[in-house]
């Protein structure tokens, strides 16, 4: 047998460390109407898991959806037990879709914009079939701030873990008594820092409570708009590292929160 002839084909490469496959893009690029991406990837000794991007779920709106169609990690053998969350927010989105049509002409930067923002939340899903999280959230934010919260509350409970959101957990009873207790039963409270959240008397109050009682506090804000009022009894969010998100996606902003609990243990030293 003469080696020299015998073709390879590698499973994956270093320019496509997880063998992504696109099976179908379709609408994309488009500034009204359905639009979805279909995509197969491998990890660990699985091959061809299956996720999908799409806004079919909603009618065509600017809400859409991830979906992970095919995954033996997961259980996930169709359609009809595929695991999901929703991106509810306008900006989000349209940030995201953004990004996504500026890959349109090159597979190779589509293939990267997926590494970069998609494969890691699925992983870690599929790593934490293994264990659910522990950790509880509360999601801190002024009302205009709602849609975002509820996507990143979409996210975080598509990798397992419990969250409190005052639309859909609040409990019969005065509301100051709910947001107390809901502040203490937590383990991560996520602060979204604006003008708007310090004019809130409310909001003030569940972040000085969740810093009284040493919870773990992850705030996020563009520091020169919110500089002003890191002062007094919020000047301890100095050392806390404020997150900007304007310089990020939402993918990446999500797996900010999430390796910040993964690592916790290094928080504790």
């Amino acid at each position: 047998m003469d080696f020299s002839t015998v073709e390879i084909t590698p499973v994956t490469s270093s320019l496509n460390k997880y063998n992504i496959k696109i099976k179908e893009n379709y609408g994309l690029n488009r500034r009204t109407g359905f639009w979805s991406l279909i995509f197969t990837f491998d990890y660990k000794l699985e091959k061809d898991i299956e996720v999908r991007l799409t806004n079919f779920k909603h009618s065509a709106s600017d809400a859409w959806t991830l979906e992970v169609v095919k995954c033996n990690y997961l259980d996930i053998s169709g359609k009809e037990k595929m695991d999901s969350f929703d991106m509810e927010d306008k900006l989000v989105n349209k940030q995201e879709l953004y990004q996504l049509n500026e890959c349109q002409g090159s597979q190779e930067e589509l293939r990267k914009y997926l590494e970069r923002n998609i494969l890691p939340l699925v992983m870690k899903k599929i790593k934490y079939t293994r264990f659910l999280p522990q950790f509880r959230f509360f999601l801190s934010h002024k009302s205009k701030d709602k849609p975002l919260m509820r996507t990143f509350r979409n996210g975080l409970k598509f990798l397992g873990y419990q969250t409190w959101l005052d639309e859909e957990d609040m409990p019969l009873g005065r509301l100051d008594g709910a947001l107390k207790v809901a502040v203490e039963k937590c383990d991560c409270f996520v602060a979204w820092l604006n003008q708007e959240y310090f004019e809130s008397d409310y909001c003030k109050a569940e972040l000085l409570h969740a810093q009284r009682n040493e919870k773990i506090i992850l705030p996020f804000g563009v520091h020169h708009e919110i500089r002003e009022h890191l002062t007094g009894d919020f000047e301890f969010l100095v050392h806390l590292n404020i997150y900007d998100t304007t310089t990020s996606s939402f993918f990446e902003v999500l797996r900010r929160i999430d390796d910040t609990l993964f690592n916790f243990e290094s928080l504790t030293k």
